[in-house]
């Protein structure tokens, strides 16, 4: 690449997010052993935790760069994100969630786009229509989910969208697992929006999955008995910070080994 590469994060979740556990000082920490120039904040439907953390590294100065995002949760269950917003996706239709986005001038972005319980395209490619006329981007590697999941994501590389990776990180020890190597264009937005018209040469990188790997589960002791466990609700936010730190603590935070999951010239 004959610009300067930036290294971006497009798919995280942060305590804003009703399944998210990372913190402010904690997500500029990793992003900085990771070396993330941006970092992208997509929250279950919400830009609250977004909009506080972008206030926050501006006002610090610091030279990680968030973007605004949102993960919504569509009325069918199937997810979209939308980046660089002002305002809150509204609409639970695709299609006016779509305009949503492309009136604030931001980016749609499909994430896991063939898991069973959320993908937009999992009855189908009948709503890629929706999308011809955009520069939007599908995930052909989610680092949470199965090696056969992210491997029918491939099929989209045949349509009009273009790919990108996510970690889709709900601890610091997620992070990292899937980065976006892009080319640096005026500014942020403006070389997010070339990868997306590929335009541009970019380079998607991912942890390392073998075809039997079943994807990341959180805490699948509990979640497979948790109806005889009965955890008092007292109890729980004690359990996430003792898991959040099992986790972080067994995974690693920080860099971690990445090999080429796509590349384009």
């Amino acid at each position: 690449m004959s610009n300067p590469r930036c290294q971006v994060e497009l798919h995280c979740h942060t305590v804003f997010s009703k399944d998210g556990l990372i913190d402010f000082e904690s997500l500029i920490g990793t992003a900085a052993r990771i070396g993330l120039n941006a970092l992208a904040i997509t929250d279950h439907d919400t830009i609250e935790g977004a909009m506080a953390f972008r206030r926050q590294a501006e006002a610090r100065g610091l030279a990680l760069k968030i973007i605004v995002g949102e993960e919504k949760t569509l009325s069918d269950g199937s997810h979209l994100i939308g980046l660089f917003l002002e305002q809150p996706i509204e609409s639970g239709e695709l299609k006016q969630a779509i305009a949503e986005i492309a009136g604030q001038g931001g980016l749609c972005l499909i994430p896991h786009p063939f898991r069973k319980k959320d993908g937009l395209f999992r009855d189908g490619l009948e709503r890629v229509a929706f999308f011809n006329d955009l520069p939007a981007g599908f995930e052909i590697f989610n680092a949470k989910c199965s090696y056969a999941e992210n491997s029918r994501a491939r099929d989209l590389l045949s349509t009009t969208l273009s790919p990108f990776g996510g970690s889709d990180a709900h601890y610091e020890s997620d992070l990292g697992e899937c980065l976006n190597l892009i080319g640096w264009e005026t500014d942020l937005k403006t070389s997010l929006r070339r990868m997306f018209q590929r335009k541009a040469p970019f380079q998607i990188l991912g942890k390392v999955q073998k075809p039997a790997d079943a994807g990341r589960a959180y805490a699948p002791f509990y979640h497979r008995y948790k109806k005889l466990i009965r955890l008092p609700k007292l109890l729980l936010p004690v359990a996430k910070q003792s898991y959040r730190w099992y986790r972080n603590a067994r995974w690693g935070v920080g860099a971690k080994p990445l090999v080429n999951i796509y590349t384009y010239e």
